[in-house]
């Protein structure tokens, strides 16, 4: 068999039927991998730092003799792990950033371990310019039912827990790890290694494993903390089906707090509240530090969502939905919303 697999070939087998093992350095691999993938770095971060400053100062051989020196003494853990990741008996590639040296030698180790082996050709690169070819040529099979509605809907529990239930539902929030509200990286354990690479990485793995068809996708502005939604599906997204919650106050206060889990998370949610001076005022966050103080978290709430959100919401709302519906809880909100997804199922 050839030592050199393409991505086409990977992904026509099914990420789920390889072991993609990542041999890239921790950091790299933590910015964006191909999902799925194990990460047996032969470099870590201080020593790939080490090699780079080698090859500029010195030239490639001496680099290349550097990069023997440090990776010997570690080479009986490196393969163990690998055969650790390949001992379920699927097809096992190794991939570097663009299918070069770290790659090519992990296949050549594990060939000799007896291993069968093989290297992504053109690395992770490659698999990168697939997914910015996939949002930049965004297919017209992919459709939308967009669920709108005030802070505190509850959106995102009735959207998961239909994904649940195995309809097809684009988690963005999930995705950006963020609530798309300024306290949204509160009880958002992954939001500090989002970027926009792996962001779009993550929402690319889920039109891979769900297919063609009807999705539905909370409506959102088009940054998500500290992403951006690909253009071109933003504006697939405005093109579709829309669906306005329409959720009581006092339900969307409760939604909100069971949410947000102020009592657990309340240094986090007094740092984003301190953003909001130039919304409300120092008087405003003043006036709501003192609700957290006493652990009004209803009341803190009910003014945030009333003087804050609802104004922004009532100027983002689509002015024509093509659905209005209401509930009080997230069971009715499913019930309503699944009906609206199989009325405009198309496959």
């Amino acid at each position: 068999m050839q030592e050199e697999l393409t991505l086409s070939f990977i992904l026509e087998k099914g990420l789920d039927n390889i072991n993609l093992i990542d041999v890239r350095s921790p950091s790299e691999f933590i910015h964006d991998n191909i999902p799925l993938s194990v990460n047996v770095p032969l470099l870590d971060d201080a020593e790939r730092a080490l090699v780079g400053t080698c090859y500029v100062q010195k030239g490639p051989k001496d680099a290349r003799m550097l990069g023997v020196d440090i990776i010997s003494p570690k080479l009986p853990q490196f393969v163990r792990q690998i055969m650790e990741a390949s001992k379920n008996h699927r097809m096992t590639v190794a991939y570097c950033w663009r299918g070069g040296l770290r790659s090519g030698s992990a296949v050549g180790l594990m060939t000799l371990t007896g291993v069968n082996i093989f290297r992504l050709q053109g690395g992770y690169k490659v698999f990168r310019n697939h997914v910015n070819d996939f949002f930049n040529d965004f297919s017209d099979e992919y459709s939308f039912i967009n669920l709108h509605g005030p802070t505190g809907s509850a959106k995102t529990h009735v959207l998961r827990s239909l994904e649940s239930e195995g309809l097809r539902v684009l988690d963005l929030e999930k995705a950006a790890c963020h609530k798309g509200s300024n306290f949204g990286d509160v009880d958002e354990p992954g939001y500090e290694t989002v970027n926009q690479k792996n962001f779009e990485t993550k929402i690319w793995h889920t039109f891979y494993n769900k297919g063609m068809g009807v999705y539905l996708v909370e409506g959102e502005s088009m940054k998500i903390g500290r992403v951006s939604i690909p253009r071109k599906l933003f504006t697939r997204m405005n093109t579709c089906i829309n669906v306005v919650a329409d959720v009581p106050l006092d339900a969307r206060i409760r939604f909100t707090v069971d949410n947000y889990k102020p009592s657990l998370y309340i240094d986090d949610i007094r740092r984003s509240l301190d953003r909001l001076k130039r919304f409300i005022g120092k008087s405003g966050v003043d006036e709501l530090s003192k609700l957290l103080d006493v652990k009004d978290y209803e009341t803190f709430t009910k003014i945030l969502l009333e003087s804050y959100y609802d104004p922004l919401y009532r100027r983002s709302i689509p002015e024509n939905p093509d659905y209005v519906i209401r509930y009080e809880n997230i069971e009715e909100g499913k019930k309503q919303l699944e009906q609206i997804y199989m009325e405009n199922q198309t496959s």
